[in-house]
């Protein structure tokens, strides 16, 4: 009876061990490059910041051994736009509606550049013994930056190639007579349809396409604005010395 007693007692002491160690949430923190990777939060002030306000960026990072490289925030800048385009004779087009685009520009102003670092040897500067973590602190302008786009007619003139022949296709559907004569006088009257939604016939089509060039749209735009929105994309990371990275991310929008 004592053995079989003895026994018993055995297996529920094993037992017991093996369920502490499969519990232990220090076993269960995952490690990256042979070190533990940090643990990272981060608040925002304001969720919907506007051009020209502050944006409190509030990050708290820990790691098991206490052992980091730096913390680093970083901001990606970029516009992504349609074109609302009138010329002097009444055509219209707009690329980008609420529901769907039939042209879309994306212009990077910045990409992953950091504004603010807190290197090992200053992060005692931001230990809070309350939470036992450090807590940094940025404060990010949201300030417009000019990309490559200007906000006008010689928007025209920037546009890469392949861009530019995505407009004239839509173009091609939306010209009036008038705009297209003023592209090409004395076009001939197979180029134009006498009924129907569009002003152009498909040869009319076709030699917008092929022959239309921005020296020669630019003198007849009456007005070119972009339509689509200006990003901020915040990246904090936390990085320990042998590279491991926790990462976090968000974007803020605003109409351009």
């Amino acid at each position: 009876m004592n053995r079989i007693l003895l026994y018993i007692c055995s297996l529920l002491v094993i037992s017991a061990a093996t369920s502490c160690k499969k519990n232990d949430p220090i076993t269960e923190l995952g490690t990256t490059n042979g070190e533990f990777a940090a643990t990272l939060r981060v608040s925002y002030n304001n969720t919907r910041p506007a051009i020209d306000d502050t944006l409190i960026v509030t990050a708290s990072v820990s790691q098991r051994d206490d052992r980091f490289d730096k913390v680093v925030f970083s901001e990606t800048v970029f516009e992504t736009f349609g074109i609302d385009l009138q010329l002097l004779k009444g055509t219209a087009v707009k690329t980008k509606e609420e529901t769907f685009s039939t042209l879309l520009i994306t212009d990077t102003i910045k990409t992953k550049t950091p504004w603010k670092e807190v290197k090992r040897t200053q992060l005692d500067d931001y230990w809070v013994t309350v939470s036992n973590n450090y807590v940094i602190r940025g404060d990010y302008e949201v300030k417009k930056a000019t990309g490559m786009y200007p906000n006008d007619a010689t928007l025209i003139g920037k546009l890469p190639d392949n861009e530019f022949a995505v407009l004239k296709g839509i173009l091609a559907y939306s010209i009036t007579k008038d705009d297209y004569l003023s592209l090409f006088p004395g076009a001939p009257a197979t180029h134009f349809t006498t009924s129907g939604t569009y002003a152009l016939t498909p040869l009319g089509m076709e030699n917008l396409r092929a022959n239309l060039t921005k020296a020669a749209l630019l003198p007849i735009v009456k007005s070119t604005v972009k339509i689509g929105l200006y990003s901020v994309k915040i990246d904090v990371d936390a990085i320990t010395p042998t590279g491991a990275t926790t990462s976090t991310t968000r974007t803020f929008d605003n109409n351009l």
